[in-house]
């Protein structure tokens, strides 16, 4: 089981998670909260990802077309976090 978090909301934000999750997109409350700081995250190791890949631009050889086409297809379906661990981006 996980850490126990306390989080305050304010009435607005409450109302608008309440919507949500009365409309049946997720479960309960707990599950969007969740959700969003999953997104975050992802949203946060996609960035920085981008950023070491850029820092490497230029330091490497072009691609022919059939190896971007192969790298395009390989990181399309890759996580943040797998590109990461695949490319020593941390």
């Amino acid at each position: 089981m996980g850490d126990l978090v306390h989080l305050r909301i304010d009435k607005e934000m409450r109302a608008r998670i309440d919507e949500v999750v009365h409309n049946g997109l997720f479960s309960n409350m707990t599950e969007f909260i969740r959700e969003a700081i999953r997104k975050s995250i992802d949203e946060y190791e996609t960035k920085k990802a981008i950023r070491g890949l850029e820092m490497l631009r230029g330091k490497a050889r072009l691609l022919t077309k059939e190896e971007q086409k192969r790298a395009k297809a390989e990181l399309k379906n890759m996580s943040a976090s797998e590109l990461f661990r695949k490319y020593g981006l941390d």
